[in-house]
């Protein structure tokens, strides 16, 4: 038979006088108290020490930071011990499993399971992301306003750390799939190369996804660029058909009592009907030339 003990870094002090009966260097057990360590995999000889995260996806938010909770593990031929910062649903659900009358495997394999959730949880945010930039991308091209920026770049924080999560994690099982002095099993071998293949579709996936947030980016930039220049088109029609009847109000408001037309009954009408056609012929113009 072999054993598994799981527990929450909170539980470690108590743990104390009897870690000498558990497996690890004292080294790596400093490790696995501290919540903040990137992934990683040594081997000891007679037991392994791996560092994985897994996402928080009860707190999991896409305006929010993405959350991580670290899983540190201790491999023996007869036991495996989890240390966690916080509940992970990767081994509550082992857990329940294993008390409806699941049949145990070797420590090999309860490491595989958990794995195998771990990493397969990663893949509905990455669902999620690519259906929000698809959305968002439509936004950018239509309407593009601040908060669809927001948007991209939230999911582009949040990608960045998943990719990175992925690359490193990705190093560990491709080194799990390799024979580790009897402590992974042959037979489990295949179902790690599972995990790490689907690793690699996810890192795969994030470039994808990097790609179409860099194309989001460009397509929201444009169309802002392209909205100010109608924008300023029009103020600028607008200004340079005003620049001559300013000009024509200008003369009209000199105070001088010989003006043509000053003193005629239509001297007024005619100055806006002058005015008038001034802006029609501008306007006409405008069009013949495509300015407009």
């Amino acid at each position: 038979g072999c054993y598994w003990l799981d527990l929450e870094i909170a539980d470690l002090p108590s743990l104390l006088p009897h870690r000498a009966s558990l497996p690890g260097h004292p080294l790596n057990w400093e490790d696995a108290s501290k919540p903040r360590q990137r992934p990683k995999l040594e081997e000891h000889g007679d037991h392994l020490f791996l560092v994985m995260r897994g996402l928080d996806t009860a707190r999991h938010r896409l305006a929010e930071q993405l959350h991580t909770i670290q899983l540190a593990c201790f491999l023996t031929q007869t036991g495996l011990v989890t240390i966690r910062s916080a509940s992970l649903e990767s081994v509550e659900g082992l857990r329940e499993r294993l008390e409806r009358g699941l049949p145990q495997a070797g420590p090999d394999g309860l490491l595989h399971a958990i794995l195998d959730d771990l990493v397969d949880r990663y893949g509905p945010h990455v669902e999620e992301w690519e259906t929000e930039m698809d959305h968002l991308l439509r936004e950018a091209l239509d309407r593009p306003r601040q908060r669809v920026m927001e948007h991209i770049l939230a999911i582009r924080k949040h990608m960045l750390l998943l990719r990175r999560l992925a690359f490193d994690q990705r190093e560990i099982l491709s080194l799990l799939t390799r024979e580790r002095g009897g402590l992974i099993q042959p037979r489990w071998q295949p179902y790690y190369r599972d995990v790490l293949d689907h690793l690699t579709s996810l890192v795969e996936v994030s470039e994808t996804l990097r790609d179409s947030v860099g194309i989001a980016v460009d397509v929201y930039l444009n169309s802002v660029n392209n909205r100010l220049n109608e924008v300023m088109k029009v103020l600028t029609v607008i200004s340079s058909i005003m620049l001559p009847l300013s000009l024509i109000t200008g003369i009209y408001g000199m105070n001088f009592d010989r003006m043509p037309g000053t003193h005629h009954p239509w001297g007024f009408f005619g100055a806006l009907g002058a005015m008038a056609l001034v802006a029609g012929g501008m306007l006409v113009y405008f069009k013949r030339s495509r300015w407009l």
